[in-house]
């Protein structure tokens, strides 16, 4: 801390003479060749934080355009709309248009949306059957869009209807984007048509301009999206500024006739922001600082002696002391703390940094115990989501039986069920592993409920090794995918089926193999299984039960543990699960 008080002291006595020498001189100097400079780079940045957030905002537009050209209704309209009736084609267009304006929402500048077929029939989400968003694509908006062959790009302003109201329009810029089918990339099957308010894009650049004197805003073609005119006559006209940018085409500042020329472009979207400052801005913006440095310099050498010797020691001790104290927390001790008592804004200082360090240690306990919470919330949550219409079943059956036949089987039955249910209400408490000797024993109770309501349709046939009978495994894991085999395999075919389950235990691993020679799944419907989030009565498997036992085998042994479905049409469907070798 001593060097750094000499340092201090030496900069101190350099000042001071040297503005005593050279204050007439550097004051023409820092205007001349530091102050325009310094004016020029800040206009610079102010112009480059402009395009900046038309470039956020045009690929906050193109990211939200693209997750919808991916998503599951849009490319199903497209692949499917010209192979459907008509009925079938106005329900899916509906549904796809019901989408998207869903998803407007997300973004505030969409207006509206398109939806371009192939042979260049238009849908208008503002107007389903309405001719009038074709005749608009004939406009040298989209005109020029095509001609450019890139396969998605904005548009340059155009006139649209913004109501029913045919009389009232309104200014678009519309982001142009071609669909490709995801399965098959370089197959082109359709267009949207991103329609965005142009007052957004128009209010940011009026306060991206508010400083500047002349101020466009250049297509990639050279077409003008936005312009400012000057207010001074004696500045260059728009027209002007876009012949200057034609015959100096660099970038940043150019010397150009009484001023400069900014310009800055846009490697994604190649558009170009150009704006002119006058000779006389810049002195009028610098007059201030020109004399605020005639006086500076008469004032600091006098100021800065009486002042900053005394000003040093007293800044540099507690700034020593939070250097220290920072180096411990930047090493891992969050129990460092500072004391300053100088009953000024270093004090307050060292009580922030105080304050930060204990609320530091106080959230990293409290995100311990949320995620420790928010883990054991998800298992629980993922259990009682699995197949809770169980029970209703099972009462329907005993009912059933209670007309049908006596009551030792309904006895039976009822036992079964209470059970199960009784198992229900241990998963809070009694930990999401449980034996396979106990989970085989609760499946024997669900497989006996559903032997009497599916009499004579099905039995299950295990061969388990007596080393697996120990091994854990978590609680419901098995009963799913016998469910599914039943209600999905064997009752659709109308005929006796067989269920095999085995388990065998490896060296490492726990192998769970459930077999059905039911129907099985279609191979379309098997390769997006694992994609599927609704519950369907034809699909072939619940994919309800199905993702939540996949995410709770992730969960618990994240990728030691495996599961695979193999399926056969009119042959029947396996399930094959590996788990880490566990035992109680």
């Amino acid at each position: 801390m001593r060097r750094l008080r000499s340092v201090i002291l030496q900069r101190i006595a350099v000042v001071a003479a040297v503005s005593f020498l050279l204050s007439a001189g550097f004051t023409y100097y820092y205007y001349r060749t530091i102050l325009i400079g310094q004016m020029l780079r800040e206009d610079e940045t102010r112009l480059a934080q402009t395009m900046r957030q038309l470039e956020y905002m045009s690929d906050d537009i193109a990211k939200f355009s693209f997750y919808l050209i991916i998503s599951g209704q849009v490319q199903s309209f497209y692949k499917t709309f010209n192979r459907l009736d008509t009925y079938d084609q106005f329900a899916i267009l509906k549904h796809t248009l019901d989408y998207l304006d869903n998803n407007k929402g997300l973004r505030k500048e969409v207006h509206s949306f398109a939806l371009i077929l192939p042979d260049g029939r238009a849908f208008w989400s503002e107007s389903v059957n309405d001719l009038y968003f074709s005749e608009r694509l004939k406009e040298d908006w989209y005109q020029n869009y095509k001609r450019s062959g890139q396969d998605h790009a904005f548009s340059e302003p155009h006139d649209l209807l913004v109501s029913n109201n045919a009389s009232q329009t309104g200014a678009m810029i519309s982001f142009i984007v071609s669909v490709r089918d995801i399965e098959q990339p370089e197959k082109k099957i359709g267009e949207l048509i991103v329609n965005l308010d142009y007052e957004n894009f128009k209010s940011l650049l009026d306060f991206g301009s508010r400083d500047f004197e002349g101020f466009i805003w250049l297509h990639e073609g050279g077409a003008v999206l936005y312009e400012k005119e000057p207010d001074d006559s004696g500045t260059m006209s728009s027209d002007e500024l876009i012949r200057a940018v034609g015959e100096k085409p660099g970038e940043g500042a150019v010397k150009v006739r009484n001023g400069y020329l900014l310009v800055e472009r846009s490697n994604a979207n190649h558009w170009k922001l150009v704006t002119f400052i006058s000779q006389k801005k810049l002195m009028e913006r610098g007059q201030f600082v020109l004399y605020l440095l005639g006086v500076f310099s008469v004032t600091s050498t006098i100021m800065t002696l009486l002042l900053m010797m005394p000003a040093i020691l007293r800044i540099t001790r507690p700034i020593m002391r939070l250097y220290h104290a920072m180096n411990i927390v930047s090493s891992g001790n969050l129990q460092a703390s500072v004391e300053i008592r100088t009953g000024d804004e270093l004090e307050k200082l060292g009580q922030g940094f105080n304050r930060m360090t204990h609320q530091l240690r106080s959230h990293l306990e409290e995100s311990i115990r949320y995620e420790k919470n928010k883990r054991e919330m998800e298992l629980e949550l993922l259990l009682s989501q699995l197949n809770p219409h169980f029970v209703y079943n099972t009462l329907n059956a005993v009912m059933y039986m209670a007309e049908k036949q006596g009551n030792r089987d309904i006895v039976r039955m009822t036992g079964a069920l209470i059970r199960l249910l009784q198992d229900a209400g241990k998963i809070g408490e009694a930990g999401s592993l449980i034996p396979l000797r106990d989970e085989l024993r609760l499946l024997q109770d669900y497989i006996e409920i559903q032997s009497y309501r599916y009499a004579g349709m099905f039995e299950v046939v295990r061969d388990v090794d007596e080393e697996a009978l120990d091994c854990l495994v978590p609680r419901h894991l098995i009963q799913p995918f016998i469910e599914n085999a039943i209600f999905h395999g064997i009752c659709p075919k109308d005929a006796f089926g067989t269920i095999r389950l085995s388990v065998s235990a490896r060296e490492r691993t726990l192998v769970i193999r459930i077999e059905d020679d039911g129907v099985g799944i279609e191979p379309e419907q098997l390769a997006t299984i694992w994609d599927r989030v609704e519950t369907r009565k034809n699909s072939g498997l619940r994919h309800i039960g199905l993702a939540n036992t996949k995410k709770r085998l992730e969960h618990l042994f994240d990728r030691q543990a495996a599961l695979r479905i193999e399926s056969r049409v009119h042959e029947g469907t396996a399930v094959t699960i590996e788990l880490p070798k566990v035992v109680k």
